[in-house]
């Protein structure tokens, strides 16, 4: 009697432990490229307040406006040093790797400069895209005023304040996709780019699925998960009472 009791509660904390798990797993999954917040127990602070050009209304009294961001990279007969240019807030920044950047002749550096842009005075997003956050524009330019030309790809970061899939770059007036990787838990898509421009990140039209959405996938994995391993659990004893001497 002891041991069928004991079976009893060894499988009810089976069914609630794995029940545990497939919750956990299912919020994840959902809620983790949406809301401005690290995965639970990564143990690092949330990112800090999204800077827009030009905030939602409801942002707008809260917002501070973005910042820039400069700097130089010194040339050698080999091409431009290898370093990053990121923006005073962290929002946006571009990486060089050695020799990026062509060497020129009578030049000494390449000034490289970041500035974020409205998207509303901007082009249109392909159909079924929007842009998320602020564009922003990549400069270089040797001291000798010519634009600076890449022979090898630079990367470029942005933060992105809600829900972007995209890395977009806009060449005249089209914007393509950029074969992009994006970090969920702190906000940020990066990509690499044969070419300076405007840039933004996006993702697809209309707002992201409602918090409550994610809750029930999130249930209904679960008591799935729990159905089937009752019922694997039933069949179990049914078989070892069968089984069992007369």
């Amino acid at each position: 009697m002891k041991s069928t009791h004991r079976g009893r509660a060894t499988a009810l904390e089976l069914v609630w432990g794995v029940a545990a798990a497939a919750l956990y797993v299912a919020a994840v999954t959902y809620n983790w490229p949406l809301p401005p917040i690290r995965i639970l127990f990564e143990g690092e602070a949330p990112p800090l307040p999204y800077r827009w050009v030009h905030p939602p209304a409801e942002l707008s009294p809260d917002n501070e406006p973005p910042q820039s961001g400069s700097g130089e990279i010194a040339l050698s007969p080999g091409g431009s040093q290898s370093t990053s240019v990121v923006t005073d807030d962290g929002q946006a920044g571009v990486i060089f790797r050695f020799g990026a950047i062509a060497p020129r002749t009578g030049a000494a550096s390449v000034q490289v400069k970041v500035v974020p842009l409205d998207p509303a005075t901007l082009p249109r997003p392909p159909s079924g895209q929007r842009i998320d956050g602020n564009a922003y524009r990549v400069n270089a330019t040797y001291t000798t005023g010519e634009p600076a030309v890449l022979r090898i790809p630079m990367t470029v970061v942005l933060r992105y304040p809600r829900h972007a899939t995209a890395l977009l770059r806009l060449t005249g007036e089209t914007w393509t996709a950029l074969d992009a990787h994006i970090v969920p838990g702190s906000l940020q898509i990066f990509a690499g780019t044969d070419h300076v421009g405007v840039f933004a990140a996006a993702g697809p039209a209309g707002p992201p699925p409602a918090v409550w959405v994610g809750y029930a996938v999130a249930a209904a994995a679960v008591l799935g998960a729990v159905a089937a391993i009752a019922a694997r659990l039933l069949r179990g004893r049914r078989r070892g009472g069968r089984d069992a001497p007369a």
